[in-house]
């Protein structure tokens, strides 16, 4: 169990960056130096950090010095080699593999020493899974069998030498957002952990392997088409020098806001304003219990308006939707983290909104020798103003409520799920009362600001099919909202910027 003042990237002094380069840039990077070379950078770089890391933990800082000097050597030179053997891998197979290096900077207040790189602490491979598993099925392919094989052999070279002994891999199953959230979840975890167990055949102990499916919850691509879907359909095999990085790792991935740039509905309901409302809704499968939401139909052009059936009984004064895209999410920046140094362009794609999304489902990381799941440090605070209470405003003379929002401060989990409350035509000292709508949230961390994503659990039923709300995790205060909602078959959008009560 490692203690929070050690974990958190302040804590640890470390500033950990995720190179954004494929397998062409890392090989121009580290594959055209000599070991020597990258013994010396790496060397050089793990010094540094390993002070950093042993000045965090109270510990000796010139012991630090040394093992992280030792330990930088010979880990980027063994990721030189790693990245270079998956290259031939993939040529070989005609896969397609991204490769990633993962590296450390140095401490946080020190300058980076002149002509020297960050050192590798790991390496992350995303695989196209066509090859590897049919539609629908967790059944290693044949072909799947060998090239996973070949891609096993490689991470297990150098893994006998004593230096090695702490290393962990992650194996995470990704889908497309065909079918519901719960049976993509538990299809992605069962792929994870079949690829898990060929790394262990191989010699890598079973016990440094993690597995766990994220299903569809952390799109690379739009899931509108077959090609977004092939991007989305993939096995993500990350190996890291420690069981503290493994940890940050798993935490930097959970509620990041770098996947909102896509939904995770498979299509955009859209339809042209001459068409009636359709009465057919085509959707995936239901998510999380939540019934469909609209209908999919071919898309058209943005003035053309998305459909949304839905009770509709509620006026709240807003606009018609013409986009599944928001500004509000946009303005969400990814939170840097051990292993993420965001790129600036993360902060300007496009986000989409709840009316293009689906609640998302990810599963535990587990351990493939006991199936424990990972041990993290656990705790239970709130973010300030998010301790369970309900926030609401009036809309166009209607009251919303929203509770209770209820988001730890550690990757700000949902603690509890929150129910949908509506008042149509408020008179102040009005004891009328309504409904509660069960909701289901999702939420998204990022620097500064959380995005608060709630679902209604039945949008046949509710007055409001989705909202996201922005919180100020300093303040506690919502800096923006929108509620999206029914009219006439088609989507609209009210600002709602609640306050706590």
């Amino acid at each position: 169990m490692f203690s929070n003042a050690i974990l958190r990237p302040t804590a640890l002094a470390v500033a950990i960056s995720l190179g954004l380069s494929g397998c062409a840039s890392i090989d121009k990077g580290l594959g055209s130096t000599n070991g020597a070379t990258a013994c010396a950078i790496g060397g050089l770089a793990g010094a540094l950090i390993g002070g950093g890391l042993a000045a965090a933990a109270g510990k000796d800082v010139g012991a630090g010095v040394a093992v992280g000097a030792a330990v930088g050597c010979g880990a980027t030179y063994l990721y030189q080699q790693r990245v270079k053997r998956l290259q031939a891998i993939a040529k070989e197979e005609g896969m397609d593999i991204q490769v990633t290096e993962l590296t450390a900077a140095a401490p946080a207040g020190q300058a980076a020493q002149p002509g020297t790189a960050p050192a590798v602490v790991g390496i992350e491979a995303q695989v196209q899974d066509s090859s590897m598993f049919d539609v629908g099925s967790a059944q290693v392919t044949v072909d799947g069998q060998r090239q996973l094989r070949k891609i096993a052999q490689a991470l297990a070279e150098g893994r006998s030498d004593p230096k090695s002994a702490g290393k962990k891999i992650l194996v995470v199953g990704h889908t497309d957002a065909t079918g519901s959230a719960e049976y993509n979840q538990h299809l992605s975890e069962q792929r994870a952990r079949a690829v898990g167990s060929i790394l262990a055949e191989v010699g890598i102990p079973a016990g440094d392997i993690y597995y766990q499916g994220a299903g569809a919850s952390r799109p690379l691509a739009d899931n509108a088409s077959e090609a977004g879907r092939a991007k989305n359909r993939r096995v993500e095999m990350t190996e890291v020098e420690s069981q503290q990085l493994l940890v940050e790792r798993v935490r930097a991935e959970r509620n990041s806001a770098k996947y909102l740039a896509h939904g995770t509905a498979a299509a955009p309901a859209a339809r042209s304003t001459a068409n009636k409302p359709s009465s057919k809704p085509a959707r995936p499968a239901p998510v999380a219990k939540v019934k469909p939401q609209a209908p999919v139909e071919a898309p058209v052009a943005q003035s053309a308006g998305i459909s949304l059936p839905g009770k509709g009984s509620i006026d709240f004064g807003g606009s018609q939707v013409l986009s599944t895209t928001s500004p509000l999410a946009q303005g969400i920046k990814p939170k840097s983290s051990t292993f993420s140094l965001i790129s600036p362009a993360y902060a300007a794609a496009p986000a989409s909104s709840c009316i293009g999304d689906l609640p998302r489902n990810e599963g535990e990381v587990k351990n493939l020798a006991t199936g424990a799941p990972l041990s993290e440090p656990k705790t239970t605070d709130y973010l300030p103003g998010m301790n369970g209470k309900p926030w609401g405003k009036v809309v166009n003379g209607h009251v919303v409520l929203i509770g209770p929002v209820s988001i730890l401060r550690e990757n700000a989990l949902v603690a509890a799920q929150p129910e949908m409350q509506f008042i149509a035509n408020y008179k102040a000292g009005s004891t009328k009362q309504s409904v509660k709508f069960p909701g289901v949230a999702n939420t998204y961390e990022g620097e500064d600001k959380v995005l608060y994503r709630v679902f209604a659990a039945d949008p046949a039923k509710s007055p409001v099919t989705c909202m996201d709300i922005v919180f100020d995790k300093r303040s506690g205060a919502a800096t923006g909202g929108e509620i999206y909602y029914p009219k006439q078959g088609r989507a609209y959008v009210a600002n709602f910027q609640p306050i706590r009560k």
